[in-house]
C-alpha cells in the first residue's frame, strides 16, 4: 500500500522541488545572458576591425594583418593558420566560436566575409580573441557562485520558517486528528478545539464535526425515543384487544360483542396512530412538501369519544370549545396522537371537575381542573406523553407550553405556525 505522505513532508518536498527549480533557471538564464554578451560584444569588435583591416590590406598584397588589441586578419580560407578549424555552419558576418578540434584551448571567435580589395571580391577572416573579457567573465562565474551560495542559504532558511509555519499550522490538524481516534464511538460530546495556531478552516472543520455530532445524536435520541414511547403506548391498546378477545368467549350477547369489536377496533386505530407517528418521528421530512388542512370539529369529536374512557372518575366531564380554526401541516394521526396526549394527561391529573378542548385561531388548549404541576399525577404515562407531544411540536414548529391556571388545574396549549 502507497505510504501517505504528511502535511509536513509535502510541505518539504514541494517548496525543496521549487527552490531548486527557482536556482537552476537563475543560474541557466546568468549563463545564456553571458553567452549572448560575449556573442554581440565578439560581433560588433570583429565588424570594427575588419573595416581596419580593410583600409589596412588595400593597396598591398597582404595576406595578414593584425588589428591590435584582440585580431588577426586572414584574406582567404588558405592562409589560416595551422590548427584553426572553422565551424561548419559559418555565416558571413557572424561570429562563430572555432570548431573543438581547433588546435588551441582559448575560447576564439571567427567572422567570415566577402569585401572587395584592390578591385577584387574576396573572402576574409578575422580571428578573435579577447583575453580580458575572459578574465572578466571567469570573475563573473566567481561572482555568480558567491551569489549562488547566498542564495542556497537563504533558501535552507526560508525553508527552515516554512516548516517552522507549516508545523505551527498543521499541529492543530494533528491534535485534532489524534483527539478524534482517542474518542470512543459512544462518546457523542462537543468536539474541542484543539490548542495552537487553529486556523479559520479548522474552526469550521470543528464546527461542522460537531454539527454532525448533534445530527448523529438526535438521530440516536429518535430511535431510543421511538423504542421506549413504542413499547409504552403500544401496551395499552394491545392490552384493550387481548382483553377484548378474552371476553369473546364469555358472552353471545350480540351486543356484547358489538361492544368488545368496537373496542378491538378502536385499539387498532390507536395502534396505527401511534406507529404512524412514532415512525415520522424517526425521519426527516421537508415541511415545505407538505399541504396545510383545516382541523375539523369531527377529528376533535372523535378524539374526546376515544378518551372517555380514561374518565376514572364519575364527575369528570371531556368538552370541546370551538372558538376558531386550526390550520396545520400535522397528518390526522399524529394530530390525534398529539391532542389525544395532552387529553389523557390532563384526565391522569384531574380526578374531579372538567377537561376542556378549548380551539382558538391556530391555539388548541387543554384546560383542566385538576391537581395542577406540582401535584402528583395519577396515570402512568404522564411523561411519556408530554415527551411524544414535545417530539411532535418540535418536528412540525409548534410551540408547546405547559402552566398552572389561577384557581386550580393546568392548562396545555399548543401554537400552531402561521402558514402564508
Amino acid at each position: 500500500m502507497k505510504q501517505i505522505k504528511t502535511a509536513k513532508q509535502l510541505t518539504f518536498t514541494y517548496f525543496s522541488i521549487v527552490a531548486f527549480a527557482i536556482i537552476a533557471f537563475h543560474f541557466s538564464m546568468f549563463t545564456s545572458m553571458i553567452e549572448n554578451i560575449e556573442m554581440i560584444y565578439a560581433e560588433n569588435r570583429m565588424l570594427k576591425d575588419k573595416n581596419t583591416a580593410v583600409s589596412l590590406l588595400n593597396g598591398t598584397q597582404k595576406t595578414h594583418v593584425s588589428v591590435p588589441p584582440f585580431s588577426e586578419v586572414y584574406v582567404g580560407k588558405e592562409n589560416l593558420p595551422p590548427g584553426i578549424v572553422l565551424a561548419a555552419n559559418i555565416i558571413d558576418d557572424k561570429p562563430f566560436e572555432l570548431d573543438e578540434d581547433s588546435d588551441t584551448t582559448e575560447e576564439m571567435f571567427s567572422m567570415r566575409s566577402q569585401v572587395m580589395l584592390n578591385g577584387e571580391m574576396k573572402e576574409i577572416y578575422v580571428i578573435h580573441y579577447d583575453e580580458i573579457y575572459e578574465i572578466s567573465e571567469e570573475q563573473m562565474f566567481e561572482t555568480q557562485s558567491t551569489q549562488l551560495m547566498l542564495s542556497l542559504l537563504l533558501l535552507i532558511v526560508s525553508l527552515w520558517v516554512v516548516m517552522r509555519i507549516s508545523d505551527r499550522l498543521t499541529k492543530p490538524l494533528s491534535l485534532l486528528s489524534q483527539r478524534l481516534g482517542e474518542r470512543s464511538p459512544a462518546n457523542l460530546s462537543a468536539i474541542e478545539l484543539p490548542e495552537g495556531a487553529a486556523t479559520r478552516e479548522i474552526r469550521q472543520l470543528v464546527d461542522r464535526l460537531n454539527s454532525y455530532q448533534i445530527q448523529i445524536r438526535d438521530l440516536i435520541e429518535r430511535e431510543r425515543a421511538f423504542n421506549r414511547y413504542a413499547s409504552h403506548e403500544l401496551r395499552t391498546p394491545l392490552m384493550v384487544m387481548k382483553g377484548a378477545t378474552t371476553l369473546l368467549g364469555k358472552s353471545d350477547s350480540k351486543a356484547f360483542l358489538e361492544r368488545q369489536r368496537a373496542r378491538m377496533i378502536q385499539a387498532c386505530q390507536e395502534m396505527e396512530d401511534y406507529i404512524t407517528t412514532l415512525l415520522s418521528l424517526t425521519r426527516d421530512e421537508d415541511l415545505d412538501t407538505i399541504a396545510t388542512r383545516t382541523v375539523q370539529p369531527s377529528e376533535l369529536e372523535n378524539i374526546r369519544q376515544m378518551h372517555l374512557g380514561y374518565v376514572m372518575a364519575a364527575d369528570v366531564s371531556v368538552n370541546v370549545v370551538l372558538e376558531g380554526q386550526i390550520i396545520t401541516k400535522l397528518p390526522i394521526p399524529t394530530f390525534h396522537i398529539l391532542v389525544g396526549n395532552l387529553v389523557k394527561n390532563a384526565l391522569a391529573c384531574t380526578e374531579e371537575g372538567r377537561v376542556d378542548l378549548v380551539v382558538s385561531d391556530n391555539v388548541l388548549s387543554v384546560v383542566d381542573t385538576g391537581c395542577g404541576l406540582s401535584g402528583k399525577p395519577g396515570g402512568e404515562s404522564y411523561g411519556l406523553g408530554l415527551m411524544i407531544v414535545r417530539d411532535i411540536c418540535e418536528k412540525y414548529k409548534c410551540t408547546f407550553s405547559l402552566q398552572d391556571n389561577e384557581l386550580a388545574g393546568c392548562t396545555a396549549s399548543v401554537v400552531f405556525p402561521v402558514y402564508p
